[in-house]
């Protein structure tokens, strides 16, 4: 069997220094040597996506493109596939991978989501938005690990904003979160005025509830999700409840 650089080499895709090429599922995805490991849920993203043949696809933050080329070999006979992503050196990744999988139509754009302007008409949009707001907890010396892991460039409510802008009427959203977090990603989603229609958890290998998958989209039945602030009202009310001293 070819090594994944030997394999790279055939499709005519440079693997650069500081570079690895691992399997990702039936193929290959380059990523650097010390970054963190590719969405290792980009698999379960895309089976929990509803697409079709020919189906337009963005990725809001795309990376090195996992989800794409996850979703392009569960799914081989989508239409366009776009990403976006703000650094150009995990952008290039993108490409490569990309073209490493045999992917013909696609794009991937070197800019900040939030102000991105050839978003729209899309059937399908995904994202995995970074989890921790900025400024919380510890934030990577590592500027592209700190742009993963914090929302450094725009939070997930961002994310479900420009989702809501970019997919068709009758197209769908899905966002892979943090499972601790489910609360913020619908809450996100009810603020974009997109609709939750499924909630999936997926559970690591202690059993923990470590991510979450929200389909959603601009139409349909779904679950109705309310923030309400605490008030003194609510206190009051609390108070006149039936058996309360």
């Amino acid at each position: 069997m070819r090594s994944g650089r030997e394999f790279a080499r055939s499709r005519g895709v440079t693997v650069k220094r500081g570079e690895r090429v691992s399997r990702f599922g039936d193929g290959w995805l380059i990523a650097d040597r010390a970054g963190f490991k590719p969405c290792p849920w980009a698999f379960e993203v895309a089976e929990f996506s509803p697409a079709a043949q020919a189906d337009r696809v963005l990725d809001l933050g795309t990376g090195t493109g996992a989800l794409l080329v996850a979703l392009n070999q569960v799914y081989p006979s989508l239409g366009e596939c776009v990403g976006l992503e703000l650094d150009p050196n995990t952008a290039d990744q993108a490409q490569r991978n990309l073209t490493l999988l045999g992917v013909d139509d696609f794009t991937v754009e070197v800019c900040d989501l939030r102000v991105a302007s050839s978003t729209q008409g899309f059937d399908l949009v995904v994202a995995n938005p970074p989890f921790y707001p900025s400024g919380w907890g510890r934030v990577s010396e590592d500027s592209a690990k700190a742009r993963a892991t914090h929302a450094l460039y725009g939070d997930v409510n961002d994310f479900a904003e420009v989702a809501a802008r970019s997919v068709k009427p009758d197209g769908n959203v899905v966002f892979v979160f943090d499972g601790g977090r489910v609360r913020d990603v619908l809450v996100a989603f009810s603020r974009a005025r997109l609709v939750t229609h499924a909630i999936r958890f997926l559970e690591d290998d202690r059993g923990q509830y470590a991510r979450v998958l929200v389909l959603g989209g601009p139409t349909g039945d779904g679950v109705m999700v309310e923030r309400r602030a605490y008030t003194d009202q609510i206190v009051a009310a609390a108070k006149d409840r039936p058996g309360q001293d």
